[in-house]
């Protein structure tokens, strides 16, 4: 059982607020739970969770800096 709501792109809606709030890389991975199969997380989580995702685990990321002008 899901919840209907849990899609990518509301996750990654999530993650790009959540990223812009904070000041923090964050991340949507796919999860093996069938209550849970999208999670949003920041990268502090990511490291720790490092050893135990795969490549395919990892389906956003939002980065606030990414646009941010270095001149």
């Amino acid at each position: 059982m899901s919840n209907a709501f849990m899609t990518l792109s509301h996750c990654a809606r999530m993650a790009t607020r959540q990223a812009f709030r904070t000041g923090n890389v964050h991340h949507v991975i796919a999860t093996s739970s069938t209550f849970m199969p999208l999670a949003v997380i920041d990268e502090h989580q990511l490291f720790t969770l490092g050893d135990r995702l795969d490549l395919t685990s990892l389906l956003f990321w939002a980065d606030p800096f990414v646009d941010a002008d270095t001149g």
